[in-house]
């Protein structure tokens, strides 16, 4: 009886050792420019004002229905909206990695690696 608790409470450390792995490779990320931390939602001016102006800027669309009743028709006509987002790409040189952030509406929604600079 003894030797079966001992089993389960190894097993519950494992699952929680697991668990614990899982939540912090999740994707989250925050870049650090000099003493100061950004992360995702946080504001773009955050990230210009602490990291500066990004290497390059890369503008894109991504497309998304939207369904409306049309009197005219007498049912639901799809249309399609564009919402805008930029990718900003800081490239801090050799030493260290590149970082690809994602900006939707003024806020950080993501925050990558892209491999060391140059």
């Amino acid at each position: 009886m003894n030797r079966h608790r001992r089993f389960m409470g190894a097993g519950t450390r494992l699952l929680l050792l697991v668990a614990l792995w899982l939540g912090f490779t999740s994707g989250a990320w925050a870049l650090r420019c000099g003493n100061h931390l950004v992360a995702e939602k946080d504001p773009s001016q955050k990230l210009v004002r602490y990291c500066g102006q990004p290497a390059s800027v890369e503008r894109l669309e991504d497309r998304r229905a939207v369904q409306a009743f049309d009197r005219q028709v007498g049912g639901y006509v799809t249309t399609f909206e564009s919402i805008p987002y930029e990718i900003w790409t800081y490239n801090f040189g050799p030493q260290r990695f590149m970082m690809r952030i994602t900006v939707r509406e003024g806020l950080i929604t993501r925050i990558e690696s892209a491999g060391y600079g140059y």
